[in-house]
């Protein structure tokens, strides 16, 4: 019976230490949790089919199928994630790209204004007015020769302020040029587009496209100042190298193109092969489209010029944006498969670690089935699992350790059993014994000989024939008298012993063996142990239904710590009688807790025992 009682007390603990690992899996705990209440909660047959599936799995299943759907869950929204902060970075480099476009024009348009403030200042300078005048009324002399060289000589000083600057020529009356720079063999074929624009502009600055591509020039009328005469002395052209300018004044990465158009004409351009169409941004000011060129995706960025005609373009591939991303994606993907083969590997690894000891217990618990109570002390770990193997192992000790003793008390109780067979033999067989002797002491004046016997008789005979744990008052002080007649005839004057009136207590119900043993405790400490007379004194008396025994003495009393030794039982007792603490967990067995004795001594003063058992009319 101990033996299934065990088994029934481990599994308890088996559940409530799985109880505790289904915290590590909430998703599971809450599928447990619905199938448990599946018949309170209506569901689909899918949904019940899917419970009855997922229930028979094994717990190490069970943590890998769920560690993978997590794996995947996070995955999606590492997937959206992506794709969403993608987007905010393409969007970005468009951003970018205008910001950059933005800047590189205001560069652009510093440089070109600065340039057009240099063609104003050449054309309204005095000297060269007044040195183009003179050219224009004589065309041979030394003089004018002088004035020629004079004027070139004046251009080249200011042609060499600038390294982007290729060239200045003046052009006079006459159709003579006047050329300084380094690329002076420039010949400019103005078409009658061009010089209708030069001089509709009434001597303001034209930018042209004259010298070929990547070169921008800076045409103006130069009119006569003085007295406002504003006659035409000749035309001033101021030629850019816009690779010059643009390489000393930006910095472009190699995979950007930068285009400069001027009424859909184009002025410049890094790469060749890239063309814009003539109506890609229409009256827009600034912005930026993605636009298919050649085939291929371009992030085109377009901005026009705050001083002039001209509009600038910042090209970028496509797929120099989608490179980027594109390298973001392969390595997501393969963080993502190693996270996957990192999650298998720990997730069984992990699974395997919980449910292999659980195995290993289960298979412990059916072999403890089977009577085999084998004890294996491998500690390899210090987890909930192995604190619930060792609370199996404890219980296979305690229910070895409670068969052990219950077959030692079988033993006992068989010879117990034996000897208490033996002691009933014939019980009158002792008493007419006793008998006998007191006769026969009495025939042979022996009057001591004689009470003690009969008073030892008495006493058996109040003990053994009672079967009853309970006695009246009157038959258990039959027994202490008893007791107290034999011990006079061995102490003599030495003893003084005394019982108040009890005659309205005597039948009123008390345990047997109550008060005795306690009067024999008094003699053995209170006389024995002193060289004075010794009195015994019993009192009864009844106080709200409870019957008060007092038996005191005037002994050498007790201390403190002796009295708790005797509530606690840790006391060495003397002799083979019933102690104090056995007679009060008697009495708290039989009525309760607020029932038993109660001890008040003091050293050199005498000790005091009160019994309290409720109080019962006879």
């Amino acid at each position: 019976m101990s033996y299934r009682m065990g088994l029934l007390l481990f599994y308890k603990t088996f559940n409530k230490t799985l109880e505790k690992l289904k915290f590590c899996l909430p998703s599971i705990d809450l599928i447990i949790y619905n199938s448990r209440n599946k018949k309170k909660i209506k569901q689909g047959n899918e949904t019940m089919i899917y419970k009855k599936f997922y229930k028979d799995f094994k717990i190490k299943n069970k943590i890998f199928f769920v560690t993978l759907l997590l794996l995947l869950i996070f995955s999606l929204i590492g997937i959206f994630t992506f794709n969403y902060f993608s987007n905010l970075y393409e969007k970005r480099i468009y951003e970018e790209a205008a910001e950059v476009l933005q800047i590189t024009s205001t560069i652009l348009d510093e440089e070109i204004n600065k340039v057009e403030k240099l063609s104003f200042q050449i054309a309204t300078d005095d000297f060269i007015q007044r040195d183009l005048k003179l050219i224009n009324e004589n065309k041979y002399s030394y003089e004018m020769y002088q004035i020629k060289a004079s004027l070139i000589t004046r251009l080249e000083s200011i042609v060499n302020s600038e390294q982007y600057m290729t060239s200045i020529q003046i052009e006079d009356s006459n159709q003579i040029n006047y050329t300084a720079g380094y690329r002076t063999k420039i010949y400019y074929h103005k078409s009658e587009e061009d010089l209708n624009q030069i001089f509709a502009a009434k001597g303001g600055n034209v930018w042209l496209n004259l010298g070929g591509n990547n070169l921008l020039t800076a045409s103006r009328l130069i009119r006569d100042k003085q007295n406002l005469d504003l006659s035409i002395l000749g035309t001033l052209n101021i030629t850019i190298d816009l690779n010059r300018l643009i390489d000393s004044s930006l910095n472009f990465s190699p995979n950007k193109n930068f285009v400069i158009k001027k009424n859909n004409k184009l002025i410049y351009t890094k790469d060749e092969g890239v063309t814009i169409d003539d109506n890609f941004h229409q009256h827009n000011v600034s912005g930026y489209k993605i636009m298919d060129i050649q085939n291929d995706d371009y992030l085109v960025a377009y901005k026009q010029s705050r001083h002039s005609d001209l509009t600038y373009y910042n090209i970028l591939p496509f797929e120099y944006i989608s490179q980027q991303t594109q390298f973001y994606k392969i390595v997501m993907l393969f963080v993502f498969l190693l996270m996957l083969v990192l999650t298998i590997a720990l997730s069984y690894r992990a699974a395997k670690g919980i449910s292999e000891p659980l195995e290993n217990l289960t298979k412990k618990i059916k072999k403890a089935q089977n009577g085999d109570h084998y004890i294996d002390d491998n500690k390899n770990s210090h987890d909930e699992i192995e604190d619930l193997n060792k609370n199996f192992q404890t219980m296979l000790q305690k229910i070895d350790d409670l068969n052990r003793k219950n077959y030692e008390k079988q033993i006992i109780i068989k010879e117990t059993e034996y000897k208490a067979l033996q002691a009933q033999m014939n019980p009158h067989f002792l008493y007419n014994t006793l008998d006998s002797i007191n006769w026969l002491a009495q025939l042979n004046d022996q009057n001591k000989i004689a009470m003690m016997t009969e008073a030892l008789g008495n006493m058996m005979r109040n003990i053994i024939s009672k079967k009853d744990p309970l006695i009246s008052v009157k038959e258990e002080l039959d027994i202490v008298n008893s007791y107290i007649t034999i011990q006079k005839h061995r102490y003599y004057d030495r003893l003084k012993f005394s019982i108040n009136d009890t005659s309205k207590y005597e039948q009123s119900s008390i345990p047997k063996l109550s008060i005795q043993p306690i009067v024999e405790n008094a003699i053995q400490h209170g006389l024995e142990e002193t060289i004075h007379p010794c009195h015994i004194n019993i009192t009864i008396t009844n106080v709200q239904n409870h019957l008060k025994i007092f038996i005191s003495d005037n002994g050498p009393g007790m201390s403190r710590e002796t009295i708790q030794a005797i509530y606690n039982n840790t006391v060495k007792k003397k002799g083979s009688g019933i102690g104090l603490h056995n007679i009060m967990e008697r009495i708290k067995l039989m009525f309760g807790a607020e029932y038993g004795l109660e001890i008040d001594s003091t050293p050199g003063e005498g000790t005091k025992v009160k019994i309290i058992l409720p109080f019962t009319r006879g």
